[in-house]
């Protein structure tokens, strides 16, 4: 599938905006709506910029993601070499919830109740704070686990001449699939410049309205189409 390029949705937007000089509506402020439009699409829907990494655990059962992984995702399984490739996979990791663990082994934060290991049997999470996560048993500091996180993607770049539109040579750092939804949020926010205007209000939130509804969209067919839904 070819990749989805900037100049590409910004001309589209154009058009829909009935704008090709950029009279009302500036090439960078339509550079700027795409890029809140990359940060919410993340947010909203986490999968589309889901990506299978290698983390290297920190010692004890908390752990924290880099700083450009917006949320802890699935687990997947350990990784027992150090090199990069071949792909060395360890035992699979599983789910599990926190009240069991408590119930069952109420001191599993504790070295001294359940030893280190660099390998991991169960991850944690907590929709509460998607950058954190936990690992049983707590790690000794030198595991390493294959999982799927979702990357906060890459911002476009403002040209040197914003006012050029040639020059948004950039890839977006998303599958084309999710061009459309680029759009709408990027009239959204277009529309939403006019809110003095008659008829500009309703533009607006019609466009979120669908930007919102093709991610629930997009995540309702997700979900049918996982072979391990029960």
């Amino acid at each position: 599938m070819p990749a989805l390029i900037a100049k590409d949705v910004l001309e589209r937007a154009q058009t829909f905006l009935q704008d090709p000089d950029a009279v009302r509506w500036p090439i960078l402020e339509l550079a700027t709506a795409l890029n809140d439009a990359l940060l919410e699409i993340c947010l909203v829907k986490p999968s589309a910029c889901a990506e299978t990494v290698i983390l290297n655990l920190q010692p004890g059962t908390l752990q924290k993601l880099e700083a450009d992984q917006a949320q802890f995702l699935r687990a997947v399984c350990n990784i027992t070499s150090a090199a990069e490739a071949p792909r060395a996979a360890g035992p699979a990791i599983t789910p599990i919830e926190r009240d069991a663990l408590d119930n069952q082994i109420p001191g599993w934060h504790a070295a001294a109740t359940y030893p280190r290991t660099s390998l991991v049997q169960h991850v944690i999470t907590d929709p509460m704070n998607p950058t954190d996560f936990y690992v049983f048993p707590g790690n000794d500091g030198t595991g390493r686990m294959e999982a799927m996180v979702a990357v906060t993607p890459t911002l476009i770049t403002i040209p040197g001449d914003p006012t050029d539109l040639a020059s948004y040579t950039d890839e977006i750092d998303l599958n084309p699939v999710y061009k459309s939804v680029l759009i709408d949020f990027i009239l959204y926010q277009a529309f939403a410049k006019d809110m003095q205007l008659a008829g500009s209000s309703q533009r607006a939130m019609a466009y979120y309205q669908s930007f919102m509804t093709k991610l629930g969209a997009r995540r309702q067919i997700e979900a049918v189409a996982t072979p391990d839904t029960t």
